[in-house]
Formats: structure tokens, C-alpha cells, sequence
């Protein structure tokens, strides 16, 4: 198995072989963990549309996992002792959040807020110091009026 190419699975005799779809998934991590754990089992697979789902997120687990038709009733036996185990990370998005998700997400949010709002105060204050400086040098160098005198 070593010598096959995972996602060309022509018989050695010339004939087409079906290949079939054994799982969606919504994350390629997850899908390559799955098929990893099928390529340990020896059933040979391989992943598709990992790269359009991951650039164009649209939702609806769109990753696929491909084998062997003949390779179908093996690999859905991994695939749900996986599921159920629970070893892999859950296909979970952002429709799934509770209140408390939500609640937890502003409050990190508002955690931030001031370290972010930190180096833009400081800029403020130089740019600030700047032009007073500035200002005094033009007038030292007699560059703007001197308004005093009135």
C-alpha cells in the first residue's frame, strides 16, 4: 500500500473503481485525523475541497472524505467507533455558542480594549510633546510671531 497514490484507485487491471463519500466535515484538521486513522487500518482515502472550504468558510461541512466503495462498510466502523470514542475535536461553529459563550467572548473582548487603546495613548502624548517642542524652536528661531509683546 505503501507504492498507491491515495486518491487514484484504479484496479491493477485496468478497471474503474467507484469511490464514495464516508464522512463531511467542517474542519480539514479533523478530516485529516480521520483519514489517518483509516490509512492505519489499511484503507486507502483522501480528502477533497479542504482548500476551498478553508479559504471560502461557507458553512455546512463541505470537506469531504473519499474511499473505496468496496472499503464502505470497514471504514464507517472507524468512522462511528471515532465519533463515539470522542478522541477527535467536535465539528462545532459559531451557531452552536450558549449565552454563556457569547457573555464569555465580550467579557475577553473588554480584557483587551485597554491594552489595545495602551500604545495609541502613548503616541498621542509623543506627538503631542513633539509639537510643543516644535513650536518652541519657531519661535526661538523667530520663524513665528511672538504674540506677547501686546
Amino acid at each position: 500500500m505503501q507504492d498507491e497514490i491515495l486518491d487514484f484507485f484504479e484496479e491493477r487491471d485496468g478497471s474503474p473503481v467507484k469511490v464514495v463519500i464516508v464522512k463531511y466535515f467542517f474542519l480539514e484538521s479533523v478530516a485529516r485525523l480521520y483519514s489517518a486513522r483509516l490509512r492505519e487500518a489499511g484503507i486507502p482515502s483522501f480528502i477533497a475541497n479542504a482548500n476551498a472550504i478553508t479559504a471560502f468558510p461557507l458553512g455546512g461541512g463541505g470537506i469531504t472524505l473519499h474511499i473505496r466503495e468496496r472499503d464502505l462498510s470497514a471504514a464507517q466502523q472507524i468512522v462511528q467507533a471515532l465519533d463515539e470514542q470522542g478522541s477527535m475535536p467536535a465539528d462545532e461553529d459559531f451557531r452552536n455558542a450558549s449565552l454563556e459563550d457569547i457573555e464569555f467572548q465580550r467579557e475577553l473582548q473588554k480584557e483587551e480594549d485597554p491594552k489595545r487603546a495602551y500604545p495609541l495613548v502613548i503616541t498621542f502624548f509623543v506627538f503631542i510633546i513633539l509639537l510643543v517642542l516644535l513650536r518652541a524652536i519657531a519661535r526661538a528661531l523667530g520663524w513665528v510671531p511672538n504674540f506677547d509683546s501686546f
